[in-house]
């Protein structure tokens, strides 16, 4: 049978489901058709069997099951009426989309929609793609998501709903929350934000309509925005979830998943779902970072949307180091387009900084333009997300909801409807999880125009997912003599080998026992890709920052070292296929080849002195491949688990690797990171976590971590590295809140309430100090402060003033950032953006500066019209005019007057040099 026999687990709750279904008898006699499991569901370990409810007089009744698409299942009689009656359905149906049907004898009829599921516990990958939206307490949706394999929410804890009352937490709605994710081995991507109208600053030019919205001003402060992360991750992240069980060849302990899987700070804090300042946000950003990491290690989500303005501003601050991943949100009807689309855009001010990072799609809308076509879009939407090597992706929209537009948990749209009533989607995303989430990632094989195929290797044997973008269009591929085709509700047809011919449609399908031979194919086809491209995918749009990898390889290790990885890679391929328990080794091979070449750039970076652009986006990439080869390897060693374990030794001598590195850094230098190194250290213990969460038989992953490990070791020799467990924040008390941004009136006295946060184990003393704008009249303000482990000093209050010459003042025009002008009152040649720097030490180190914007004007504008002078819109000012091209803090090249107008993303990157 196609789905074997598993375990069912006891706390996976039992919930009735009914359906009334109004009939053409004349009598007011009724029945309801129930089901034990929620969504009329039943797994395809169980048989399928309904409790029938019925007040109609006894009465023979004829019973039929049919397909999706209309074939006969099954059919009997039974006698029913005026009493409960259980039917179960023999032959039982495998997994599918089924309506059941009842005739009765007096010529009432009924209709159920049912549908039987792979158990989801019948394939344990990562589960990081297949993420649903919602902090529902409804256990029945939780069970609902459960048996379909979600097996992570993105649940929104709001401050405004967590402090509803000032001071006091509604944690135990939190814990409610975590408690049915862990009982269903769920992770949770923890979204914070909103802020609490006791705490909140209301815009000044904001309308009545728009200032109403309390919750998504910025908070006065910062110190009630740290008690509330701090509150929210001492409840959260020390839980852990349930390990899987243990296994026959298991060499390692197997090690649980926390329960937190990401934290997200604020969503779209870029669009106009924030109405505080860029900087506050950062403030939040920099407090929750270090917060929630001080408690475990867990990615931060930086809550962007696509802005590529506000990540400049980020940039440029000094608080690029306080996040581990971008969220992006895509709502579009082809995947793969979206998602190049998105890294040709925003993310390329990253690569700017040779500082790359992953993506969090932690809010998606991925839908064909056809509801009909819900199901069969799955498969694609899914192997897109792995080819373009995802790993967090939340299938929901917005409001909290779950798959729906509207804010109502239970409204699963396209999937379920109000009542749970499954739709062919719903079953189509536990097959697709079932199909994919524990599939290694191959590469792509050659296809028509219009057709795409992905190879995966599934419990060591290749599969494809196969689709065409429009129309039909015919493809060949060479198959084993088991082949078949499995469409997105689970049905299944014989292939014919050895070659097999197949008329694909815009409803994906998978190719199950494909021939290695096409293995080998995928994987020269998709290292080449690799190679020959930017960023490891095809676009017709060049990056403008970054070179393809075989050129910047030649670069830092020579020109022949992708012709000879292409040549490993073919030999790895020749011993799996003549040689198949020895093809897994042959891997590991190719990604120690992959590590020396890290080192080799990495020892580039070393004799020039600093990680440059090139280094740091190379060293990245190279990670990427490692770890790529290394599924590939622990793909094909799954047949063979007994030769491709880790031992407690290996894994104990990684570990110590990677402990090792940063405690000599921190040692070294009182508790700072070397970003950089930092980050891929994580890239390996994350890789550690899955070797050990999988008993030991994942040695690829194991290899790649012990690569990562090696060349961050290596650049902690030349990256400087940060204190960013100690920071300044900024309370400007005297300045005017207005959309997005600060206002400081002109001819006054104002004050930064400067507050230093520190994260190390012990407390910190030292100094503040301000850098004031020359045109404000310089000056250097400062103060000493002492700042508890673990929490902020008292406020260092540094003064300032703003010029009001020369007079008279005349209305001008103000554009804060992504917002409309805003006319304000100010001196003739004042400039209205300025920047703040906020400077401090601790005596063994400098602290990284932090940089706020401000503008300048008294607003709303009362300046008489006749003596207006109407000025065109300016700009911040690093230590020049407005417009004018230059290079902030970091090194950026910046031209104002375009990365001001908060450009969206665009159908290619727009080059500021």
């Amino acid at each position: 049978m196609l789905f074997h026999e598993v375990r069912f687990h006891p706390w996976a709750a039992v919930f009735a489901a009914s359906l009334i279904v109004v009939c053409s008898d004349l009598t007011d006699a009724s029945c309801t058709i129930q089901t034990a499991r929620p969504a009329s569901s039943f797994l395809c370990t169980e048989a399928v069997q309904f409790a029938i409810n019925s007040d109609h007089a006894p009465q023979q009744v004829a019973w039929s099951v049919t397909d999706y698409y209309g074939g006969a299942r099954a059919s009997g009689v039974m006698r029913s009426g005026q009493s409960t009656t259980t039917l179960r359905v023999v032959p039982t149906p495998g997994v599918g989309y089924y309506t059941l049907a009842l005739d009765y004898e007096f010529g009432a009829h009924y209709e159920k929609i049912f549908c039987v599921l792979p158990h989801p516990d019948d394939a344990r990958g990562d589960g990081g793609l297949f993420g649903l939206g919602g902090a529902t307490t409804d256990s029945e949706l939780w069970d609902a998501l459960w048996q379909i394999g979600a097996r992570h929410m993105r649940s929104e804890f709001s401050w405004a709903e967590v402090e509803k009352t000032r001071g006091e937490y509604r944690l135990d709605w939190v814990r409610q929350v975590a408690d049915l994710a862990a009982e269903r081995n769920m992770q949770l991507t923890v979204l914070t934000g909103h802020t609490p109208s006791f705490y909140g600053v209301r815009p000044m030019d904001a309308t009545e309509q728009v200032a109403r919205r309390w919750y998504l001003w910025q908070p006065e402060g910062t110190v009630e925005w740290h008690s509330y992360i701090d509150a929210m991750a001492g409840t959260l992240m020390p839980r852990r979830l349930i390990p899987e069980p243990v296994g026959a060849t298991d060499t390692l302990p197997r090690g649980s998943r926390p329960l937190v899987r990401a934290w997200e700070v604020w969503s779209e804090a870029d669009q106009s779902f924030y109405y505080g300042s860029w900087d506050r946000y950062l403030d939040m950003l920099r407090i929750a970072y270090c917060t929630v990491r001080s408690r475990g290690r867990v990615p931060i989500v930086y809550g962007s949307c696509g802005h590529m303005t506000q990540l400049q501003l980020t940039l440029q601050a000094g608080c690029g180091n306080y996040f581990d991943r971008v969220a992006f949100h895509p709502y579009y009807t082809d995947p793969q387009w979206m998602l190049m689309h998105w890294y040709r855009n925003m993310p390329q001010k990253l690569v700017v900084q040779g500082a790359m990072r992953d993506t969090a799609l932690t809010e998606c809308g991925f839908h064909p333009d056809d509801g009909a076509h819900e199901a069969g879009f799955m498969p694609r939407v899914y192997a897109t997300l792995k080819a373009f090597g995802e790993t967090l992706f939340i299938r929901s929209q917005c409001l909290g909801g779950v798959f729906t537009t509207a804010d109502d948990p239970k409204c699963l749209a396209r999937i379920v409807n109000g009542e749970l009533q499954p739709r062919p989607a719903y079953v189509a995303f536990a097959v697709t999880r079932w199909m994919l989430e524990s599939a290694q990632y191959v590469g792509p094989l050659a296809a028509p125009e219009g057709a795409q195929m992905e190879l995966f290797l599934r419990n060591g044997s290749p599969m494809v997912i196969a689709w065409a973008t429009e129309g039909t269009r015919e493809v060949s591929i060479e198959v084993a003599p088991t082949a078949r085709v499995m469409d997105a509700l689970g049905g299944v047809t014989p292939l014919g080998g050895p070659t097999a011919t197949v008329e694909l449609t815009t409803d994906a399908v998978a190719l199950l026992d494909v021939s290695f031979a096409e293995f080998a194919r995928a994987a020269a086809r998709g290292l080449d890709r690799t190679l020959t491209t930017e960023l490891g995918h095809e676009s017709e749009f060049d990056s403008g920052y970054i070179d393809t990898l075989e050129q910047d390889l030649g670069r830092c290790v020579g020109s022949q070292f992708a012709d000879d990885l292409r040549d490993a890679v073919d030999h790895a391929c020749d011993r799996a296929l003549t040689n198949p328990p020895h093809g897994a080794a042959a891997f590991f091979g190719v990604q120690r080849m992959v590590g020396e070449a890290m080192l080799q750039v990495a020892n580039e970076a070393r004799e020039a002195g600093e990680i440059t652009r090139l280094h740091g986006n190379t060293i990245w990439r190279l990670a990427r491949l490692t770890e790529a080869l290394g599924d590939i390897a622990d793909g094909l060693g799954e047949r063979w688990p007994g030769m491709n374990n880790v031992s407690a030794d290996d894994l104990a001598g990684t570990l110590g690797a990677v402990a090792q590195v940063r405690s000599r850094v921190a040692e070294a230098t009182g508790g700072a990171e070397c970003p950089f190194a930092d980050r891929l250290l994580d890239r390996a213990l994350d890789r550690l976590d899955e070797v050990r969460r999988r008993g030991g038989h994942d040695r690829g992953a194991w290899w790649a971590a012990t690569l990562e490990a090696r060349v961050a070791h290596s650049l902690t020799a030349v990256e400087p590295p940060e204190l960013r467990k100690v920071f300044i924040v900024g309370e400007f008390s005297t300045a005017n809140m207005i959309m997005k941004g600060m206002l400081v009136h002109p001819g006054s006295d104002h004050a930064v309430r400067a507050r230093v946060y520190s994260f190390l184990p012990h407390d910190v003393s030292g100094t503040v100090q301000g850098a004031m704008p020359e045109s404000w009249g310089g000056g250097s303000p400062a103060g000493s402060f002492t700042a508890p482990a673990g929490g902020s000093s008292e406020p260092v209050k540094l003064t300032f003033s703003v010029p009001d010459q020369p007079q008279p003042w005349v209305q001008r025009d103000l554009c804060p950032i992504g917002m409309t002008t805003l006319k304000v009152d100010a001196p003739a040649t004042l400039p209205l953006n300025e920047q703040v720097q906020l400077l401090g030490d601790v005596g063994f180190r400098a602290l990284v500066p932090m940089t706020y914007q401000l503008y300048a004007g008294s607003y709303p504008s009362k300046a008489a019209q006749m003596a207006s002078s109407q000025s065109a819109p300016t700009y911040p000012s690093a230590r020049g005019g407005a417009g004018q091209a230059r290079s902030g803090r970091l090194g950026i090249p910046i031209v104002a007057t375009n990365w001001m107008m908060n450009q969206p993303m665009l159908p290619c990157v727009i080059r500021n040099e």
